[in-house]
């Protein structure tokens, strides 16, 4: 991640160890476990430069890379053991303040283990009807979960693990207004966390149940028995708490439930002192101690590079969190793991699995919010996890999405009706990449709409063609030899600005003529839609040419 350093230009070192020994001066909390106090002293700041030096070695080796997560984490625990003399005030501040002069960047493309992004995502997800084609569905079972979704899951678990990973419900202490964290021994809120995981467990027992009944059809093992299922869990008792309902809902006719094993990459993130702060008092205080407002501070604070005073950043959660689930899925292959974690290390799987660089995942995924119920479903294999998809609950941007494709989907069911003798054209395009008989295919079409008295229209070059209204007529003559095809006759494309509002506009204003009455005759017609489809090809090619 490219950071401007003109934008965290009011973090100093004077003003982070003001900051650093502020919180690290709070009393101890019920159920909060803060490291230990700080040892008062005269020459931190001298310390500090010192520390900046050996900060600046551990980034200039990033680029040779770490072979595992733990090379990494062990040269992490020696900069504040040798580097700072064991003083995490110091580690604080000489790191932040060389993140904001952006000198850590380099550590976010360091080559780590297992966090290299895998380049192939084998999809194990819920799809909508209109993405659902035969390569997804090969090896695959396919289950129809309604509302035109497809659960696509694998026949069987030679060489792979299954994972569902399932974040509890509404705590007692929201992380949406504190900073929780793995030293907060935190409870599921009885109102309303309660119900919520109830109810991720009834719908999780009932599509693994639905799974149960497939595979039975297919005359295949049971893979998704809730009985051999493996159960991780935090050290956190709300991840507990889920587990107790979830399992419950899983195997209602046992008397007595597995125990769930420790799992140290279900842990969330560690803020050190700051644990159990309000957000608002913890930006105020920092906006106070580098005398800048809270808008400005929060730049240094919503940095995945930000290491919180007596903890650590969200970068070396990611990396935790991804070395870790790599290695249950390694040591448990031919298994179904539930693992139940917290909001932090779902969007650290998110960022990994999205298969854009992790600055730009993580832009994308720096929020989550408390009213998101997911659960995640991973399969491991060729010692990589692939297959991300919401299984159980969606998030509040997968809704959004969902619910408009949902009505868009309607509308066009609504309004895309054949009635016969009411269609009089057909204008057809193509669009992506190579059309196997395509040339047989169109030819038909012509053929066809013509014997019904439909008057057959061809878009050139895709969804390019018609934003430029590239649109011509057909006749026999047209399609004579095109059956000699072996991809599109008319072109094709690959168009990402048809993506633009603008755009689909445009195009939707080219095809409003082709729905009105039938006008001139087809000849007089083609000609001016040729002329100016000759004329426009000499244009740049910006669709929204006058």
């Amino acid at each position: 991640m490219h950071v401007e350093t003109k934008k965290l230009d009011f973090v100093t070192v004077e003003g982070l160890l003001a900051y650093g020994e502020a919180f690290a001066r709070r009393a101890p909390a019920e159920g909060v476990d803060l490291p230990p106090p700080a040892a008062p002293s005269v020459d931190r700041l001298a310390r500090t430069q010192d520390a900046m030096d050996r900060i600046r070695e551990f980034v200039r080796r990033a680029p040779i890379g770490f072979p595992e997560a733990d090379d990494y984490r062990a040269a992490r625990r020696a900069l504040l053991a040798e580097g700072c003399g064991g003083d995490e005030l110091v580690l604080f501040a000489a790191w932040n303040r060389l993140l904001a002069e952006g000198e850590l960047s380099p550590l976010l493309h360091a080559p780590i283990g297992p966090l290299q992004k895998p380049t192939h995502h084998r999809p194990a997800a819920i799809v909508p009807r209109a993405h659902l084609t035969p390569q997804l569905a090969e090896g695959r079972i396919v289950l129809d979960l309604g509302d035109d979704r497809f659960w696509l899951l694998p026949r069987d678990l030679s060489g792979r693990t299954i994972l569902f990973a399932m974040r509890h419900g509404i705590s007692r202490v929201e992380s949406k207004t504190h900073r929780v964290g793995r030293r907060l021994a935190n409870q599921l809120d009885p109102e309303r966390g309660i119900p919520r995981a109830d109810t991720v467990g009834a719908a999780l027992a009932r599509m693994v149940g639905v799974v149960g009944q497939q595979l039975d059809f297919l005359h295949l093992s049971n893979y998704l028995d809730p009985r051999t299922f493996l159960h991780f869990v935090s050290r956190s008792p709300n991840t507990t708490h889920l587990f107790q309902h979830v399992v419950a809902a899983l195997t209602p006719d046992r008397s007595s439930h597995p125990d769930p094993s420790f799992e140290p990459a279900l842990e969330s993130s560690d803020f050190g002192w700051v644990t159990g702060v309000e957000k608002t008092v913890e930006a105020e205080e920092a906006a106070k101690a580098f005398g800048v407002d809270v808008k400005t501070v929060k730049r240094l604070l919503k940095h995945p590079l930000y290491c919180y005073p007596g903890g650590t950043s969200f970068y070396d959660l990611y990396i935790d969190v991804i070395a870790g689930l790599h290695r249950v899925g390694h040591s448990h292959q031919a298994k179904v793991a539930c693992l139940y974690t917290h909001s932090s290390t779902l969007r650290a799987l998110m960022i990994y699995l999205d298969p854009r660089p992790f600055h730009e995942a993580f832009l994308e995924f720096s929020e989550y919010k408390e009213s998101q119920d997911n659960v995640v479903l991973l399969t491991y294999e060729h010692q990589q996890l692939s297959g991300y998809s919401t299984a159980v609950g969606l998030s509040e941007r997968e809704r959004v999405t969902r619910d408009a494709w949902v009505t868009v989907e309607r509308v066009r069911r609504d309004r895309v009706t054949l009635r016969p003798r009411q269609i009089k054209r057909i204008v057809a395009l193509v669009s992506g990449g190579d059309f196997a008989g395509g040339g047989a295919t169109l030819k038909e079409l012509r053929v066809t709409g013509n014997r019904l008295g439909l008057d057959v229209y061809f878009v050139h070059h895709g969804f390019l063609g018609l934003a430029n209204n590239w649109i011509e007529a057909v006749t026999e003559q047209d399609t004579r030899g095109m059956s000699n095809h072996a991809s599109s006759p008319i072109g094709s494309s690959r168009f990402e600005d048809f993506k633009n509002e603008h755009v689909q506009q445009a195009a939707m204003q080219h095809l409003a003529r082709w729905s009105e009455s039938r006008g001139q005759s087809t000849t007089t017609s083609r000609a001016r839609r040729r002329s100016a489809s000759i004329r426009r090809w000499r244009w740049p090619m910006n669709p929204l040419s006058p």
